[in-house]
């Protein structure tokens, strides 16, 4: 079985971490329940995991596979 790559494991973690509190903070905290229109409350578990998950699985390292060729220094790389 193949391993998960780093950026599939960053991004399902914090879409499911940042997706649960942000539920929490709708469902439990009073000051976001009458503080925010309703379509507003809706969508904002939603919005806020899909961020933070796109914006860690960017911020991950890429994994290594075996096959792939080394990678080229910006220094070294042709100029157009």
């Amino acid at each position: 079985m193949a391993a998960v790559e780093a950026k599939v494991k960053a991004g399902a973690g914090a879409g499911a971490l940042t997706g649960a509190v942000a539920w929490a903070l709708v469902a439990f905290v009073p000051a976001f329940k009458s503080g925010l229109p309703p379509g507003v409350a809706a969508l904002l578990p939603f919005v806020v995991t899909f961020v933070s998950s796109t914006v860690a699985a960017y911020l991950a390292p890429h994994t290594v596979r075996a096959g792939d060729p080394p990678a080229v220094p910006v220094s070294a790389a042709p100029t157009v």
